[in-house]
């Protein structure tokens, strides 16, 4: 399973780039047969972390209830050594300190930062929502990992199984419609054919398993930094870092500091 299965999540990378996300394989025998037979003992921050009843949303609107939040502005490019944000307004921003979010490769391509180390690699993920007739041996899982996949897509997930609200209002009574995502790992993006072509594919190979009935609405979404990977002995984090924050730009967050981690660890260093 892993082995197909990696190739397709990594985007073709897996050869290259050092293991990560180490406690997602089972690595104790005596467990790992234990799941072959039985349900063995639960993983993950699942365990542990609660997602709050009224949705992890509200969460998000809490921490932010008290900030001065300003959507829509854009920045397009940061001086490091003057610490001004210029953004598409055409305004600018002086900052002491500067918390960062965004990818640490993004961020150092916005502050015009160079390192001698090679940058980490990074793939993309193309999300394919769609609408449509549930199909007879639609399951009721939340997601499902695939190892192959004729279209390429490594994972397919069922919004309509999380809630109901994910379906519109005159199909959730019959339970005969699904909303679906299908993700699929790329280091490029698709053109407007290629994604055409891809989104026809999808659809055959899911209505083949009988995930699917006739499809009535597709919609894609593309995310250019998804999945943030190491090259093996590599030190260029430690070192974008670094140098970030000796111009201010503290980098904080799964993307910022370029690691793998759960919703409970980045709400802690957002708290922190």
């Amino acid at each position: 399973f892993f082995d197909p299965f990696h190739e397709r999540y990594t985007a073709g990378l897996h050869g290259e780039i050092a293991p990560q996300d180490s406690y997602k394989s089972p690595v104790d025998l005596a467990l790992a047969i234990r799941g072959a037979f039985g349900a063995p003992p639960a993983v993950g921050y699942n365990t542990t972390f609660l997602y709050p009843e009224p949705g992890l949303d509200a969460l998000a609107r809490a921490l932010a209830a008290p900030s001065a939040i300003h959507y829509g502005k854009r920045v397009e490019k940061i001086d490091a050594v003057r610490r001004e944000l210029h953004f598409a307004d055409g305004s600018q921003l002086g900052y002491e300190r500067l918390l960062s979010t965004l990818p640490l490769s993004r961020m150092l391509e916005m502050s015009s930062l160079s390192l001698p180390e090679r940058a980490h690699p990074s793939s993309a993920v193309l999300v394919l929502n769609i609408g449509a007739r549930r199909g007879p041996r639609c399951p009721g899982d939340h997601w499902l990992y695939v190892p192959t996949s004729r279209a390429g897509f490594h994972r397919v997930g069922f919004y309509s199984n999380v809630d109901a609200s994910f379906l519109p209002r005159s199909a959730r009574q019959d339970a005969d419609r699904v909303s679906i995502y299908v993700e699929r790992a790329l280091q490029a993006p698709l053109d407007a054919a290629g994604l055409a072509a891809y989104g026809d594919e999808v659809t055959r190979e899911l209505q083949q398993w009988g995930m699917i009935g006739d499809v009535e609405v597709q919609d894609p979404t593309w995310i250019d930094v998804a999945y943030t990977w190491s090259w093996p002995g590599s030190r260029w984090r430690d070192a974008a870092i670094t140098a970030l924050e000796s111009h201010g730009i503290l980098q904080i967050g799964r993307y910022g500091r370029w690691t793998f981690q759960g919703i409970a660890d980045s709400v802690r260093d957002g708290l922190y």
